[in-house]
């Protein structure tokens, strides 16, 4: 049998030419199963704005479906505002941003208050963010006592312990919060009983830190716990890295061994 297109060449045999003549029917099936794939597609493609609109629709938690009027007006919606409401999360997201950046100068020049002001802000707009909180923690503890006229004080102290713990909530290990809360509690609030709890978490967490090792052994010392504390002394007198601390903590050691005699 000659194809059309002349006889075949020299080593072709007709069998081989098989694939290319039913090519096309292949191609057609390729075709419709890929059109019927994507129409399958099509018709469970999600619509996540939509379904949060239909959602908050008064008909619908009171066991009523949306009209399908509704729905298509609310599509209209969504195509109408969606840039609008990108440009306001992107401007609301700088201006975080700005009040972040303020609030870091501000607290560098020991302007506390306006900070804790435009901490506020940020968190207005970033409620998750365990690292404002334990700022606008900061700034509180450090504008307490320009409060002392007014008998405010302690209402900032209050106000930085709950900031603290807020930021601890967010994240459990987060290290420079639990050891502020562990000062504050023992230091400014008399409540040292609290501050151990958070003085040791604090050093489970950073094992090779002196100054949390001093900080966790003065506050057993204010809970009357004075072995433990002798031994934490003991271990820094040998192990603190600058000679002044080694001292520091060798004196310690012999006063708190004084008070367990």
């Amino acid at each position: 049998m000659i194809l059309p297109g002349g006889p075949l060449h020299p080593g072709v045999s007709a069998r081989s030419l098989v694939p290319i003549l039913i090519a096309p029917a292949v191609l057609r099936a390729v075709l419709i199963g890929g059109v019927l794939f994507l129409l399958l597609g099509c018709a469970e493609k999600r619509e996540p704005e939509l379904d949060f609109l239909v959602a908050t629709e008064r008909v619908e938690y009171e066991g009523v479906e949306v009209s399908s009027e509704r729905i298509e007006q609310l599509r209209a919606d969504i195509k109408r505002y969606r840039a609008r409401v990108e440009e306001l999360t992107t401007a609301m997201s700088r201006v975080a941003s700005f009040q972040k950046m303020l609030a870091n100068e501000l607290m560098q020049q020991g302007m506390y208050e306006p900070a804790l002001e435009a901490l506020q802000q940020a968190l207005e707009l970033q409620t998750g963010n365990p690292v404002l909180y334990y700022l606008a923690a900061v700034a509180a503890g450090h504008a307490a006592p320009a409060h002392i006229l007014d008998g405010r004080s302690e209402e900032y102290l209050e106000k930085a312990e709950q900031l603290y713990r807020q930021a601890i909530r967010i994240n459990p290990r987060y290290r420079e919060a639990l050891y502020g809360l562990s000062v504050l509690l023992a230091f400014e609030l008399d409540r040292p009983g609290e501050a151990l709890e958070y003085a040791r978490r604090t050093a489970q967490i950073e094992t090779r830190d002196p100054a949390i090792r001093f900080l966790l052994a003065n506050i057993l010392v204010r809970n009357e716990q004075y072995r433990e504390a002798a031994e934490i002394y003991e271990e820094l007198s040998r192990t603190a890295p600058s000679p002044e601390q080694r001292r520091k903590a060798a004196e310690n050691r012999d006063a708190v061994r004084r008070e367990i005699r």
